[in-house]
């Protein structure tokens, strides 16, 4: 197992414990200082999932650095072990693994979105690829500024629990769409969740996430733009 699993296995579950991180000696400073218009939308998922101080905000976001990729680039692979969590800015990105006969999307994440590969804490081979659609911009947190911040303070390890619970939930909530049989409301879920998907993925795409031949998609479109004509 890789020594850093290790490092944080023995963190998690040993006997030995971790000094607290005194932030009062910082705090007047951390007052004076302004959420950058960059980071304003961080700052307000941070908040929707888990409240916490302003304090613990800055010392969430000072490990938080700006990432780019370009469209077509491979963040990461399923032989690679995940080394940063990314919070998306602007772009769009997708998760797939190489099936018998060709590659099956399993997930799409746009902007204020955040991307926490499989196997991040394991620090074990990541299992899946993740794309950039388009030109992409993020912000983006390594694993050794992660784990120190995370034991910086219980907010920080509570608001990564909420990370992780989001993750599931989100994974849930695709599995249960994927159940239902009626493909049409399947395509009209997905595009009302991430209204840009039309513009930006290619229908072979579209096709292997709703887990539908790519004619069968066509017709799909072709039914559902009608609808509103005919209601009209």
């Amino acid at each position: 197992m890789d020594k850093r699993a290790l490092y944080f296995y023995e963190m998690m579950y040993g006997k030995e414990s971790f000094p607290k991180i005194d932030l009062t000696t910082v705090d007047a400073f951390l007052k004076q200082m302004v959420i950058p218009p960059s980071r304003q939308e961080l700052r307000k998922k941070i908040g929707s999932l888990c409240p916490v101080s302003d304090q613990t905000f800055h010392l969430f976001n000072y490990g938080f650095q700006p990432f780019s990729l370009p469209q077509d680039q491979l963040f990461c692979s399923a032989e690679q072990i995940p080394n940063k969590i990314l919070f998306v800015q602007h772009g769009l990105l997708r998760g797939y693994y190489k099936g018998e006969k060709q590659q099956v999307t399993t997930w799409f994440a746009g902007p204020n979105e955040f991307i926490i590969p499989n196997n991040f804490i394991s620090q074990a081979p990541c299992q899946e690829y993740i794309e950039c659609l388009e030109n992409s911009s993020f912000l983006a947190l390594d694993y050794q500024t992660w784990l120190k911040i995370y034991i910086a303070s219980n907010e920080i390890a509570k608001l990564f629990l909420k990370l992780m619970e989001e993750k599931q939930l989100q994974t849930n909530a695709r599995e249960k769409m994927l159940r239902v049989q009626n493909a049409e409301r399947r395509f009209q879920h997905l595009t009302k969740e991430i209204p840009g998907l039309l513009q930006n993925v290619k229908d072979d795409l579209l096709a292997s996430y709703l887990n539908v031949t790519r004619r069968h998609l066509e017709r799909i479109k072709v039914q559902c733009f009608k609808k509103p004509s005919s209601e009209s």
